[in-house]
């Protein structure tokens, strides 16, 4: 039977790692029409908050869509005449820079030692290039260069040719060629040059441009159609998906859906913020240290809008472009390093603090996953892959929260690891890292107090260690060895808080005046450290004498008997235990005590009220089954165990006076 369940977890497996393979081939063969579909949602993401924004003002649906695409069109269509102006005019002006260009290739040469001569001739070469190509020749004149601009291409090689002739000489050979017509065996060769085709060279052209223009206009419908349609496609993916489970569907959906827009909405106001900043950034430079400003700042300040939006590679882009031509155009090295400065600060105020401020938790996937998820993403799809990356990256974390066959991307790719804070304390302990888990402990104890990190981190880890040893995953000194390494972690939790009040405490715990209670265990050592807990937590409040854990039952109840205590605690960790707690319930009472009895077992239990039942008939009075749950009941009980005897000594002394 195990292993015809472990043929299915395997079958299983390879069917979920061949379905994977089939969804990546898809998604790389079919990107003609994915990619214009992703694009489409992302922008209807970006403007559906627009068009809720209008349609709760009164405006039609319709007609909300409408203006809003024709708001982001005339938006996109000024940045983009913005941009092909600025980039005509950098192009314009780059024959002027080539001076500067020349002489930092030649400062540069100075400062290497023995690549300096190649990097000398380098800017020659270039110096002489471009002067080939902007001046004359002497004694030639431009009506020379008309008649026969074959021979001057012909006579002057171009600076490629020269570097290839360089690195690769032509052999020299004295064979004659094939078709010199110098015999009848050597005819000349001749083809017929066709002129230029002007049809053919529009439709390559068109082709070019056509291209992407068509792509953009998809993406343009697809992105419609769904803020058109977007509560119907809803409808409908949630009829498909949920298989009848229309809550989680709807909560993915709507979580997807807010996260993605969320991060873009963001994404947007800081690139835009970011790319004015810089514009206005260059431009005082380029007005306060130099005669002529800075080249085209608007142009950088646009251009960072957009490669913004590409995580990691974007920003660097952004930079290295303004930094590049401070550097090529402008003498010194003083304008580029404040250049630097200015992009290096922008740059750590964004990082640090406008984008952990309003991004907070919109995306839930981890840095990590950002750069694996751009990597894969600009794999697939190229450089639109890079774009979509993280918001596609967020629609699978948001599956692996609702999906449990995709949990798996949660773990791997979320914000916040799917750990539980008593694992991770448990790993620390299995590792032997006690530094870490004081840390953890001291870290959970102040910030959500000392009852709740019992729940929530020691309990748990205990438990773990006697599941793992009771399925001979730890030997029986591995066990000890952590139970003992609990134990001084625990001894050492009154001291975690660092709050003065604990001195108090300590020195509470030794009045006199305070009820002193019994604890047992019922069937295992580690219960011991349970009741060490309560001690610490009742510090101030009560005492609690332990019984060891290896007396019997009977002597444990007569122990109790002797003491008379307000109440007796007794801790039961599972698996197991309830035999042995019942035993022990009826061994006290059989031995006459009367007081309430709290049976402490730490756990879920489907079957509570059976076992509640069970421990009642044995003589207990209360069952918890959290630690905070058993502190506030044994302080309950004492502050009513308190106003009899208050009010008894008050009789007391009202008889006695005269």
């Amino acid at each position: 039977m195990a292993k015809a369940k472990s043929d299915l977890a395997t079958i299983a497996a390879v069917a979920q790692l061949l379905g994977v393979v089939v969804a990546v081939a898809a998604l790389f063969f079919a990107r003609e029409v994915f990619i214009p579909l992703a694009l489409g949602l992302l922008l209807s993401f970006l403007l559906s908050p627009i068009v809720d924004r209008l349609h709760r003002w009164g405006v039609p649906n319709v007609a909300a869509v409408v203006a809003t695409a024709a708001l982001a069109f005339l938006f996109l269509a000024g940045l983009f005449s913005l941009l092909g102006r600025e980039l005509t005019t950098l192009v314009g002006q780059l024959p002027e820079y080539r001076h500067e260009l020349i002489d930092k290739a030649r400062g540069v040469a100075g400062l290497t030692g023995g690549v300096g001569g190649s990097l000398d001739e380098l800017a020659e070469d270039v110096s002489e290039a471009i002067e080939e190509g902007t001046e004359l020749e002497p004694g030639e004149s431009e009506a020379d260069d008309a008649e026969d601009p074959s021979a001057e291409a012909a006579s002057s090689p171009t600076l490629i040719q020269k570097w290839t002739d360089r690195l690769l000489p032509e052999p020299l050979t004295q064979e004659k060629p094939d078709n010199d017509g110098s015999s009848l065996k050597r005819p000349l060769y001749v083809k017929t040059v066709q002129p230029n085709a002007p049809l053919a060279s529009w439709a390559t052209t068109a082709g070019t441009v056509l291209g992407p223009l068509a792509t953009a206009g998809l993406v343009s419908v697809f992105a419609l159609f769904l803020l058109i349609y977007r509560d119907d496609l809803r409808d409908r993916i949630i009829a498909v998906v949920s298989h009848g489970d229309y809550v989680t569907t709807t909560e993915a959906m709507n979580e997807a859906g807010e996260r993605i827009s969320r991060y873009l909405i963001a994404q947007t106001m800081i690139n835009v913020v970011y790319g004015i900043l810089l514009a206005v950034g260059l431009s005082l430079i380029g007005a306060l240290m130099t005669d002529d400003g800075f080249p085209n700042a608007v142009l950088w300040g646009v251009l960072a809008i957009f490669l913004r939006y590409i995580p990691y590679i974007g920003p660097t882009a952004a930079a290295i472009f303004p930094s590049a031509i401070a550097l090529a155009v402008f003498p010194g090295y003083s304008v580029f390093l404040t250049v630097v400065v200015l992009i290096a600060t922008m740059e750590l105020i964004c990082n640090n603090i406008v984008e952990p401020w309003l991004y907070g938790s919109s995306t839930g996937i981890s840095a990590i996953a950002v750069i694996t998820a751009a990597v894969f993403w600009g794999w697939l799809w190229g450089p639109v892959g890079l774009l979509l990356s993280t918001p596609l990256t967020v629609c699978l974390v948001v599956a692996g929260r609702y999906v449990p066959s995709f949990r798996i991307l949660t773990t791997l790719l979320g914000e916040d690891v799917q750990i539980k804070p008593g694992m991770r304390f448990y790993q620390r302990l299995l590792a032997g890292d006690e530094l870490r888990a004081s840390e953890l402990l001291r870290e959970r104890i102040e910030s959500q107090g000392f009852p709740a990190t019992c729940d929530d981190v020691i309990v748990p880890a205990l438990k773990r260690i006697r599941l793992d040893h009771d399925a001979d995953h730890l030997n029986e000194a591995d066990a000890n060895r952590l139970f003992a390494l609990a134990g001084g972690l625990i001894a050492d939790c009154k001291t975690m808080t660092g709050d003065p009040a604990d001195e108090v405490d300590a020195s509470l715990d030794d009045a006199p005046g305070l009820p002193t209670m019994i604890g047992c265990t019922s069937h295992h050592f580690s219960e011991t450290l349970v009741l060490n807990l309560l001690r610490i937590g009742g510090g101030g409040t009560y005492h609690l004498n332990v019984i060891d854990d290896d007396v019997m039952p009977d002597d444990a109840g007569r122990t109790i008997k002797d003491h008379d205590p307000p109440l007796v605690v007794i801790a039961l960790l599972p698996k197991g235990g309830f035999p042995q707690t019942r035993y022990l319930c009826q061994a006290i009472r059989d031995e006459g005590y009367t007081g309430p009895i709290i049976v402490s077992a730490l756990g879920r239990f489907k079957n509570y009220d059976r076992l509640f039942v069970g421990l009642r008939k044995a003589g207990a009075t209360y069952m918890t089954t959290t630690f905070t749950q058993t502190q506030n009941k044994m302080e309950s009980l004492l502050r009513r165990h308190a106003r009899p005897a208050c009010h008894m000594s008050s009789v007391a002394a009202a008889e006695t006076s005269p």
